[in-house]
């Protein structure tokens, strides 16, 4: 349900158009623990009751820190956990290949769209910047709303210039739209652009998307 020139998604308990579709997104930085096991279990069988497809996805875009051995580790866990899913780097599916760092390719093109459509616009404020913009952050928030340090000033949407040196790219939120829809556990919730959340990063500065 929405109204204002807001958006919404199918109420609660309608089905979705192409099925359900969750998703485990374990990044292989380390051995799971109890709290992945929890969160695992209830994505296995939220896709089950829906008569849905569970996805594996592998985060891997830390090379820093992503290890074989991990990888290895978490598909043994969750087997062993009882946790069954449909796609994923170890049996394949129709949208493969399920390891991050081999779609950044994808991720690349998806930005660039988004760079010639004018919807996004290069930013070199780092969080201590916006925390100083802002004085004193929103109680309460996990990610303070971006103050527009960076954004363009013309409102015409036109492709957005590569900075020359490193930056992060964030995407231009559609200031006072509301965004509806029904959490499964809190009920309806609505969040306006440029109040409860700003423009937020799609591409980080260490060329990696976020």
């Amino acid at each position: 349900m929405s109204d204002g020139g807001g958006s919404a998604l199918p109420d609660r308990g309608a089905r979705l158009p192409g099925g359900y579709r969750g998703r485990l997104a374990p990044s292989p930085t380390g051995f799971l623990h109890l709290g992945h096991a929890r969160t695992f279990w209830t994505a296995w069988e939220r896709a089950r009751q829906h008569a849905g497809t569970l996805v594996l996805r592998n985060e891997d875009l830390d090379a820093a820190r992503c290890r074989r051995v991990y990888v290895e580790a978490m598909i043994e866990d969750l087997r062993w956990l009882g946790v069954c899913w449909e796609e994923g780097p170890d049996c394949g599916g129709p949208h493969a290949p399920y390891e991050q760092s081999r779609r950044l390719p994808l991720y690349r093109e998806a930005l660039e769209r988004l760079r010639c459509q004018g919807l996004v616009y290069p930013c070199s404020c780092s969080r201590q910047d916006v925390l100083r913009a802002l004085r004193a952050p929103h109680a309460g928030e996990d990610e303070p709303v971006y103050p527009g340090t960076c954004r363009p000033e013309n409102t015409v949407r036109s492709p957005s210039r590569t900075p020359a040196a490193r930056a992060s790219w964030r995407f231009h939120v559609p200031d006072g739209q509301a965004v509806r829809f029904v959490d499964g556990a809190a009920g309806p919730q609505t969040f306006v652009a440029g109040v409860d959340f700003g423009d937020f990063i799609v591409w980080r500065h260490d060329d990696l998307p976020s």
